[in-house]
């Protein structure tokens, strides 16, 4: 009698467990098919989360920000390949003339002359240990700011403003030294090093934060404007007038 009892409690858990699958088919047909992707997917996204959650938890697994800048000797020597590097171009024009006196007249030569004065680093000049890093903290020294080509007039642009008389071709060459004496002057002030050193600090600046570094320092050597021995030589025949046009290379 027990057994039998047994046998029918056990059959009518069957058909319930039927009935409720059944019920939860039904259901499932009547979801649309686009919700249908999106449970699937959705259980496939929580199955992937509460597995790495259990994966790090019985694992040596940590997640910190003990990562350090690894600053290794190809990347010095990377950086050391850059070679000059502008940090400040500044376009000057000088009129400089010159007269000859003469028994019956005066000669006079004027000439336009323009150049482009290029200020910055030669990472040539940088010293053993110029850079030295430790964890995210980076010690910078450069090399000094300086003319980066001393051939700086454009003699394709130079123009003659008067000229009377025959000048020769040496009398012309010192003429155009005398125009570079004057640029020299006029555009290696302090103030246009000074400039050059800062756009040199933020550049570089930049580019180690970009690296990972968070602590910076940076120090140029000094330098003192180029002497120029024009004021030694100063002609009473000659006069100047110009104008210079400064611009700033900063990292865009």
């Amino acid at each position: 009698m027990a057994t039998k009892k047994r046998n029918t409690t056990r059959k009518s858990k069957q058909n319930d467990d039927s009935l409720i699958q059944d019920l939860l088919l039904q259901m499932l047909k009547t979801i649309p098919q686009s919700m249908m992707n999106s449970l699937v997917i959705g259980g496939v996204i929580i199955a992937l989360i509460v597995g790495a959650y259990l994966l790090l938890r019985n694992s040596d697994v940590s997640i910190g920000n003990e990562a350090t800048v690894r600053l290794s000797p190809t990347v010095i020597e990377q950086m050391e390949a850059i070679g000059q590097w502008e940090f400040l171009a500044i376009s000057d024009e000088e009129i400089a003339d010159t007269v000859r006196k003469g028994i019956f007249r005066d000669d006079e030569l004027v000439r336009i002359y323009k150049g482009t004065l290029r200020l910055g680093i030669d990472m040539a000049d940088t010293k053993k240990g110029w850079i030295t890093a430790q964890n995210d903290s980076v010690s910078v020294v450069l090399p000094s700011v300086k003319l980066l080509d001393e051939n700086f007039l454009d003699e394709a642009a130079t123009k003659s403003f008067y000229e009377t008389g025959k000048w020769s071709q040496q009398a012309r060459k010192q003429l155009s030294e005398k125009a570079r004496r004057k640029m020299l002057d006029r555009c290696m002030t302090k103030a246009n090093l000074e400039t050059a050193r800062q756009n040199a600090v933020e550049q570089f600046r930049q580019m180690l934060t970009s690296m990972g570094f968070k602590h910076i320092d940076i120090k140029i050597s000094s330098t003192k404007p180029k002497a120029s021995s024009s004021s030694k030589n100063k002609s009473k025949s000659t006069k100047s007038s110009s104008k210079s046009t400064v611009k700033s290379k900063k990292n865009n």
